[in-house]
């Protein structure tokens, strides 16, 4: 931004330009749905839902392969709740990889099941950043409204659970495959059935997003309540909430604290994204690619759009190492124009975007943040439990199971058409369309 500041015209208009980017109602709201997230994902941690999921193996003996698919499922609880999908991987890897390896499961399956139960969690979540912020960015042509959350979940959540249950059948199969028992007692520290409990709040903010349509309000209720069953189940203390150092009255942490500051990098990223945008609409780059592209006659045809689209943002996910919420930022507004070209419907495009973000895309193995990230939490927890293995990147980009049937749904979606959804003017047009011609059959 400061570089392209001596390229421009009009210096003191370039910044009012940016800051105007951060002005529109939708992309000042996202910045607080981040901050909130980080506070509910906090409790989540903090209140230990996953060591319940630890406690339910133990209590059903549960090893290898069965162990795995408790890990995705989990993970995927975990994923729901939160809405944010790397802060959701770090979570889970700290708590499913070593109880995994110890109880012999696969270390790359099990590794390629926590990446793959954050993006279906994610994918099921209301409260998922990422379906936020697409939902904002893709419009109807006519109306200018954003796409509708309820029914942008409706239309994916059938392909996402056919999605998890082939990937579940392939964990029973593949998940314990050349795993290495230990001790269950080993177990016994990561394991807590209180943590059980926290699946309240979660239950919460799913019920509220989808009666309400407000995740704001989702997330603050659940907040609300996971803090209460947390008190009530002595998960934590009220001073874990918010903890101030007397020695030093400025270090402020806790909870609600340390929420925040996990959401700091990512809103911050988020604000100069939208300055970003901003310049690259004002400047009229964004329309003169948009009016190239759609110049093409087969690129205003459905099929050809979605195609257009899933190549897009498929190749912007893979130059931003698998970072899908600056993908889907970044070329948000790109796939809405050329969404509009072919009259496809905001939420198809929706959960299209954020489908091909989280395929094989996501998970690139020589520069994706996700598989980098499981490499990196990996190697440092092997400094404390030496018996833990590295698994390789290609080896967890290949254990990914979920991320590669999604890579085969929406191809499918894009080549046969599977589920499209048009506006609701073209769905009119093309019915009468098809009507006048059986009246001309006849």
């Amino acid at each position: 931004l400061v570089i392209v500041f001596f390229l421009a015209k009009n210096r003191k208009q370039y910044w009012n330009t940016i800051v105007s980017g951060l002005a529109h109602f939708g992309n000042a709201k996202l910045i607080f749905v981040f901050l909130i997230i980080g506070v509910f994902t906090k409790l989540l941690v903090v209140g230990k839902v996953g060591q319940g999921f630890v406690w339910l193996s133990l209590l059903f003996g549960m090893h290898g392969a069965a162990f795995t698919i408790l890990a995705f499922v989990g993970t995927a609880v975990f994923a729901l709740g939160s809405g944010v999908p790397f802060a959701a991987l770090f979570a889970a890897l700290s708590i499913f990889y070593v109880p995994g390896i110890l109880v012999g499961s696969n270390p790359a399956i099990l590794a390629g099941a926590i990446i793959g139960g954050v993006y279906c969690g994610d994918a099921f979540s209301p409260s998922s950043q990422l379906t936020n912020a697409t939902l904002g960015l893709e419009t109807n042509s006519t109306t200018g409204q954003p796409a509708d959350l309820v029914k942008t979940l409706k239309q994916r959540i059938p392909w996402i659970a056919g999605a998890a249950v082939l990937t579940i059948i392939l964990l029973a199969v593949f998940g314990g495959q050349g795993g290495t028992a230990h001790s269950s007692a080993a177990l016994a520290k990561f394991s807590d059935p209180r943590g059980l409990w926290m699946l309240i709040p979660i239950v919460v903010v799913v019920y509220i997003c989808v009666r309400t349509k407000e995740i704001l309000t989702g997330l603050t209720w659940g907040v609300v309540v996971g803090t209460v069953v947390g008190l009530m189940t002595q998960l934590f203390q009220f001073s874990d909430r918010i903890s101030i150092d007397p020695h030093n009255p400025t270090l402020l942490s806790g909870i609600l604290f340390d929420g925040v500051y996990s959401m700091v990098d990512i809103s911050l990223l988020t604000i100069f994204l939208y300055g970003l945008i901003a310049i690259m609409h004002g400047s009229g780059v964004v329309k003169l690619i948009c009016e190239w592209i759609t110049s093409h006659k087969f690129v205003r045809t459905p099929r050809g759009a979605e195609l257009t689209i899933a190549a897009g943002i498929g190749l912007v996910n893979i130059l931003l190492s698998g970072c899908d919420l600056p993908g889907i930022l970044l070329f948000g507004e790109m796939s809405d124009r050329i969404g509009h070209a072919a009259r496809i419907s905001p939420e198809r495009r929706t959960y299209l975007i954020i489908t091909v973000a989280t395929s094989f895309t996501g998970i690139i193995p020589i520069n994706s943040v996700y598989v980098m990230g499981v490499i990196s939490v990996a190697t440092q927890m092997q400094g404390k439990f030496p018996f833990l293995p590295v698994p390789s990147p290609l080896a967890i980009f290949t254990a990914t199971f979920f991320s590669l049937i999604l890579t085969v749904i929406w191809l499918c979606w894009v080549i046969f058409g599977w589920g499209r959804t048009m506006e609701p003017e073209a769905q009119k047009v093309s019915e009468e369309k098809v009507g006048s011609k059986h009246v001309s059959a006849v």
